[in-house]
């Protein structure tokens, strides 16, 4: 992502989550002020991205940075999904706590990547990601990937009716349907927010989507059921000047869930509202925005908000962004508890941060008690003890990752380690396998040298008159998990 300088310059292009900042272009609404940059907290300049691998050869995996290292965390590893841009190489990788790539897929280029993460499907884990092109209005287009415990995909998931899949859902459930965001641009009429009469509209749709037949199975469309109105920028700069060019993106949904008794949880950025859903399409509730059926004010206010979930427990957790345009000093990862019958909240934890994200975020409870924050717009994961102590924090070297999880994996590829040789070393990587403690190189059936296992490709030194190496990963315990085909330099 770019300095903050520069984010806080373009607020006035565009009004979208997501959006790609290498076009000059970020999520706050056209008719935000800047603020000073001092106020927020965007992180030092890009850094470089890895250096190729030569035994995977086009593929530069995130070099990230550990800022606070790892103290008693949770099960589990980081998954996130670094956006890339035009220039640079991006995608989904899971990383150990020490911030070593354990796994990487990079995408296509032209295409981004976003919300990485382990979830169910039929029982069995899988990994999830959305992948395509992300307008410069924040909204992606593109299509939904599955990839199972070998790393093979298993499914790509399309959104119905001719339209494109957003970046910012794709929730498994449990029923084997996925629940998926779209945007769709119709012509509109804005007079009653203060823009033209004949002009376009954002729509936000959901779609339910079985994952194995590609059927849709529910639909909920926002202009059928939350009037222009409700928008925080009704009578603002982006519906007064709305155009083709430039639609008025008056709702932008950006996470979608199961509610209580076959409820759907929408949550709306550009309403700062959450809405619990019946299956009909009418809404049961609204929670935050200009017509909240809860109080009081102080537990229901929050700004242009991510990752709305609610829990069995009853609490619903979603990340406060607080802006931009700045309306809180930071954004706050938050759990409410919610009153059905007497239509109260009230703030449960909040975590305690000096970050300002600008858009993006979510906000993950760990089994354990603590927490796992992705500061979106800004290129941090933060994780966060019972005690709301910082026990591990690290920053990607550029873009960012829209939302970042600490998850259980126990992926395990097929085939084999890869080795190459240059220049006196050879390379070793196993791209995905997980329990590899150290390497073991062999030539002439000998052992010639041995090294710690220390990320993606693992480099190590050859000894003079080494010949057609081949590697050997091996587990804690010594044992031989798999062997290369032999290599030379």
């Amino acid at each position: 992502m770019r300095a903050g300088i520069l984010c806080l310059a373009v607020v006035a292009v565009a009004a979208g989550c997501g959006a790609k900042k290498h076009a000059a272009s970020s999520e706050p609404p056209a008719s935000a002020k800047a603020s000073p940059a001092a106020a927020l907290h965007f992180g030092p300049p890009d850094s470089k991205p890895s250096a190729p691998l030569h035994t995977l050869p086009g593929l530069q995996p995130p070099a990230v940075k550990v800022e606070v290292p790892a103290n008693g965390v949770a099960p589990g590893y980081v998954f996130v999904a670094e956006k890339g841009g035009a220039k640079r190489p991006g995608g989904p990788a899971i990383l150990d706590d020490r911030g070593r790539v354990l796994w990487y897929h990079q995408v296509p280029k032209g295409l981004e990547a976003t919300d990485f993460r382990m979830q169910m499907y039929k029982g069995k884990p899988v990994l999830t990601w959305w992948q395509g092109k992300i307008a410069v209005a924040g909204f992606g287009q593109g299509e939904y990937e599955v990839y199972d415990g070998s790393y093979r995909q298993i499914a790509t998931v399309k959104a119905g009716d001719g339209l494109e899949g957003d970046l910012h859902e794709f929730q498994l459930t449990p029923r084997g349907t996925a629940f998926i965001s779209i945007y769709k641009e119709i012509p509109g009429d804005l007079s009653r927010v203060g823009g033209p009469k004949r002009s376009w509209i954002n729509d936000s749709l959901v779609q339910e989507v079985d994952v194995a037949t590609g059927k849709v199975v529910w639909q909920w469309d926002a202009l059928d059921h939350v009037p222009l109105s409700e928008s925080v920028m009704a009578n603002e700069e982006p519906a007064q000047h709305a155009s083709k060019r430039r639609a008025f993106d008056y709702f932008h949904v950006n996470s979608v869930g199961d509610g209580p008794n076959g409820t759907v949880l929408i949550s709306a950025r550009n309403t700062s509202a959450i809405y619990l859903v019946r299956r009909d399409g009418s809404i049961v509730w609204r929670l935050g925005g200009k017509k909240s059926d809860f109080g009081p004010k102080k537990a229901v206010t929050f700004f242009f908000q991510h990752d709305a979930r609610y829990h069995a427990d009853g609490t619903l957790t979603l990340f406060d962004n607080g802006g931009i345009p700045r309306k809180e000093p930071v954004s706050r990862p938050l759990v409410l508890r919610l009153d059905q019958s007497a239509k109260r909240a009230s703030i449960v934890r909040t975590y305690p941060t000096k970050i300002a994200s600008p858009f993006e975020g979510n906000l993950e409870l760990l089994p354990d008690g603590g927490a796992f924050v992705g500061w979106g717009g800004v290129r941090r994961v933060t994780e966060y003890a019972p005690d709301l102590k910082v026990r591990f924090q690290l920053l990607l070297p550029y873009g960012d990752t829209y939302r970042g999880y600490r998850l259980p994996w126990a992926g395990d590829p097929s085939g084999k380690p890869l080795a190459a040789v240059a220049g006196g070393r050879v390379y070793a990587s196993w791209n995905g396998k997980l329990a590899i403690a150290r390497w073991r190189v062999v030539s002439g059936g000998k052992t010639v040298a041995t090294a710690a296992w220390s990320g993606l490709e693992t480099s190590i030194a050859l000894p003079a008159g080494a010949r057609n190496v081949s590697v050997e990963a091996l587990d804690a315990q010594g044992r031989t998990l798999g062997t290369s085909d032999p290599a030379s330099s």
